[in-house]
């Protein structure tokens, strides 16, 4: 594997792995959506950021790479 094509991976695994720790000491809810007053209107599960969390990046990649 070429270093042009491994710092994507190294950056998406590392970011997987901060998530992963910090998922340990966050609270079963995290609020995603606020309001105009600043309350929180929609509440998500705190595995729900590590799911998402290649959802960026699959989509970079989709736009900077060619098909073959």
């Amino acid at each position: 594997m070429s270093k042009k094509k491994m710092i994507p991976a190294v950056l998406l695994i590392g970011t997987f792995v901060i998530l992963f720790v910090a998922a340990l000491f966050l609270p079963d809810k995290i609020p995603f959506h606020f309001d105009v007053n600043g309350e929180a209107g929609w509440y998500a599960s705190k595995y729900f950021v590590l799911l998402f969390t290649p959802v960026p990046y699959l989509i970079y990649h989709q736009f900077t790479h060619k098909r073959k």
